[in-house]
């Protein structure tokens, strides 16, 4: 692969890029990361051939305004810069599939969006959104979506649409209740609501036979949630560091389970109901009454 088309210019320092990118007229892969960048010049949109775009770690506030005119763009990562906004005409890039802006100070999300109909994959963790973007939730081939470290607290009924997400990562929000609008997700196999404020699982949760992977650490739960145990095909299940003070018998119903954290509850004795668990192969409960549990 030539410079032409595959440029690499990560963790260089470099505080401007040359209006000369323009030359690079069949540049397809541009790799900017960990520099100090405060902005990208607007001739960028003339690397009409550009593919992937990846500007992480940088000192941005915005994109360059005509970014929409990269058509053929399909992944763009600008994770942990300053960005503001994100433009609604990035509802132009009709090809995209990866987009990333993790770790900036974006409070909402274009409903625009809704337009980028091959998207995949959108992260979007640690910003200030406060709402769900209800934009997402039109993305026919959305299968990954990490929103963790917001401030949402809400879901709202669109979400249900989104049958074909199977990656959903959640936590650090400000969630009171376990939306019954999840529990429409029935191809769903992981999701993360960790470090939320959540008290019990509606009944519904029934409807997601597809989960593989549940983890509610740092929520409100005091006693176990018998619905969890209707989870055939669940494997991992995390529920460390809540308030749970018993095992109900019916966790015998977890058959692939095969690792378990209850730490950092309220037991006063070990649960023998986890002697039924057959296929685990990784307990950990650490502590019990306050006492230690060698592992």
């Amino acid at each position: 692969m030539t410079l032409r088309i595959f440029l690499l210019l990560t963790n260089n320092k470099l505080e401007v890029i040359s209006h000369k990118i323009e030359n690079f007229r069949e540049l397809k892969i541009l790799m900017l990361d960990k520099n100090i960048l405060k902005e990208i010049p607007e001739k960028i949109s003339h690397c009409v051939m550009l593919e992937c775009l990846s500007l992480s770690d940088n000192k941005l506030t915005e994109l360059p305004k005509n970014i929409h005119k990269l058509k053929n763009l399909r992944k763009l990562c600008v994770n942990r810069n300053n960005i503001l906004r994100i433009p609604e005409d990035i509802s132009h890039l009709n090809n995209m599939f990866s987009l990333e802006f993790s770790g900036n100070i974006i409070t909402d999300v274009p409903i625009e969006i809704k337009n980028c109909r091959k998207i995949t994959k959108v992260e979007l963790s640690y910003n200030k959104i406060m709402y769900f973007p209800v934009g997402l939730c039109a993305l026919d081939s959305l299968y990954y979506l990490s929103i963790n470290g917001n401030y949402i607290s809400e879901i709202p009924v669109n979400i249900s649409f989104s049958k074909q997400l199977l990656h959903l990562e959640f936590n650090e929000n400000n969630l009171l209740i376990f939306s019954e609008h999840f529990c429409s997700l029935i191809n769903l196999q992981y999701l993360d609501l960790g470090k939320n404020q959540i008290r019990k699982i509606p009944p519904s949760i029934s409807n997601m036979a597809s989960l593989h992977v549940l983890i509610l650490c740092c929520n409100k739960f005091e006693t176990f949630p018998i619905e969890v145990c209707t989870l055939a095909n669940l494997q991992v299940l995390n529920f460390s560091e809540n308030q749970i003070q018993k095992i109900p018998p019916e966790i015998c119903n977890l058959k692939e389970i095969q690792k378990l954290n209850i730490s950092s509850n309220q037991f006063t004795y070990f649960p023998t109901e986890l002697c039924q668990l057959f296929s685990l192969e990784e307990l950990n409960i650490s502590q019990i009454n306050g006492t230690k549990v060698r592992e």
